[in-house]
């Protein structure tokens, strides 16, 4: 079957861990963008943009991908942590995930080790969309340990 990754990346660091891990692979890949970008000035996108989006559970509007999700039997879910759980943008692309059957395994990654961050992405994915399965990626690791957990997964 067809595995498809997903992510969204503002600084680029996603974005350079997904092609890193997928020149293993060559799986297709989708990134997710903000149909009005964030700033590009890391207070005003953190602690005005993200933070609001996140305190009034705003889902802003993403481009559009013109992917068939239904082709894919798993998709590899990539992103930053932004306060405490995904950022908005994600929560947009899985709420706009309809009539997928398959699997979403959620890679997360922050400059911190708090586990409960993962906790939190699992519960609001579910909270979202309860009728994927949402499955538990990893949080926080190397290009080489996901590129082994996604060969465990296939």
């Amino acid at each position: 079957m067809k595995r498809l990754i997903v992510y969204f990346s503002w600084s680029n660091n996603t974005k350079n861990l997904v092609e890193e891990i997928n020149k293993e692979f060559d799986f297709d890949t989708v990134r997710i963008e903000r149909e009005i970008p964030y700033s590009t000035d890391y207070n005003t996108c953190a602690y005005v943009e993200a933070k609001e989006e996140w305190d009034k559970k705003i889902y802003p509007k993403i481009k559009e991908n013109h992917i068939d999700f239904t082709k894919y039997d798993k998709i590899l879910l990539f992103f930053p942590i932004w306060w405490y759980t995904f950022p908005m943008p994600i929560a947009t692309f899985i709420s706009e995930l309809k009539q997928y059957a398959g699997e979403v395994y959620l890679f997360a990654n922050s400059y911190t080790k708090d586990p409960q961050y993962m906790i939190n992405v699992i519960t609001n994915a579910k909270t979202i969309n309860p009728n994927i399965v949402f499955k538990e990626g990893l949080f926080n690791k190397s290009t080489d340990e996901h590129i082994q957990f996604i060969k465990e997964i296939r």
